[in-house]
């Protein structure tokens, strides 16, 4: 099984933190694609993701995930076929529809309804797909119309795989078959308003991960798959907090003691994991962690 660490705190220097995340023996390190929340700030994803790449020589690189509702479609292709020549082959383009409602609207981009933006990740991946493939693209769609003749140049390794983030019947159905990976994204109804109501987390059982993961594979039965958790590891106030507040939840067992989080974690590939983004409340979770996974 690999693991993600995932970058999401401006106020951190990303060259070093990459080092020292690779020398953890962390597989994969991602960088988050916001702006802001109400507690803090977040680091630019291409430049943050740039700046890993030439700090690091073996750990893989990928947004995690680039946010759909901030920019084209051709622009994240754009980019990820760079980020691929820039890291050598070590690049994986992830993509999402894009959730959190604050920060767009203070952004002032367009915050267009759960089924709208769904209809807008499904033809942006198609987008994105095409110029995977081929280098250019002509699509006509509701949301948008790409006549682009070339694009990239398509790196000597080749395209990263396009990597998606899922957590619904219909981005299910109609983005997984062209997906070179799929993250199951278990907490998609708890976002679905626009900002994580973390006290619904304790209603979500782990047959929802089952669900999700027959529902993909009834559509590709052979796509790689992650799973995205927020979680806490440690016994400081905050991770002892939401464990507390999560109880013996399905997702309350990614909070409290390293052990016990490492441990919930890895019985993930008991479902057909093979791979887990690690999104921590605290800092300090990662260094915990790695003793534990690594």
């Amino acid at each position: 099984m690999e693991f993600i660490a995932n970058l999401m705190d401006a106020e951190l220097d990303p060259v070093e933190w990459a080092c020292v995340r690779e020398n953890e023996g962390w597989h994969v390190l991602g960088c988050a694609d916001h702006f802001f929340s109400p507690s803090k700030t977040y680091p630019h994803v291409w430049v943050t993701l740039a700046a890993m790449a030439l700090a690091t020589t073996k750990v893989k690189l990928t947004t995690s995930f680039a946010n759909n509702l901030f920019r084209s479609p051709v622009e994240f292709a754009q980019a990820s076929l760079q980020m691929q020549r820039i890291s050598r082959g070590r690049f994986e383009a992830g993509l999402g529809a894009g959730w959190e409602k604050a920060e767009a609207i203070g952004a002032d981009i367009d915050y267009p309804e759960p089924a709208v933006r769904a209809e807008r990740f499904i033809e942006a991946a198609k987008i994105v797909r095409q110029f995977f493939d081929t280098g250019a693209c002509r699509f006509e769609g509701k949301h948008y119309d790409i006549d682009v003749p070339r694009l990239g140049p398509i790196p000597a390794e080749g395209a990263p795989p396009l990597v998606c983030s899922l957590g619904g019947p219909r981005t299910i159905r109609n983005i997984a078959p062209i997906a070179d990976r799929v993250e199951v994204k278990l907490i998609s109804n708890i976002t679905r308003d626009g900002a994580v109501n973390l006290p619904a987390m304790a209603g979500v059982p782990e047959s929802h991960l089952h669900d999700l993961v027959k529902q993909i594979r009834d559509v590709n039965p052979t796509v790689p798959l992650s799973v995205f958790i927020l979680c806490s590891a440690g016994d400081d106030e905050r991770s002892k907090g939401v464990e507390s507040l999560l109880g013996d939840s399905f997702l309350g067992g990614f909070y409290g003691a390293p052990g016990k989080v490492a441990a919930s974690m890895v019985r993930l590939a008991e479902a057909g994991i093979d791979r887990i983004e690690v999104s921590p409340f605290t800092e300090t979770s990662f260094a915990a962690l790695a003793k534990e996974l690594f």
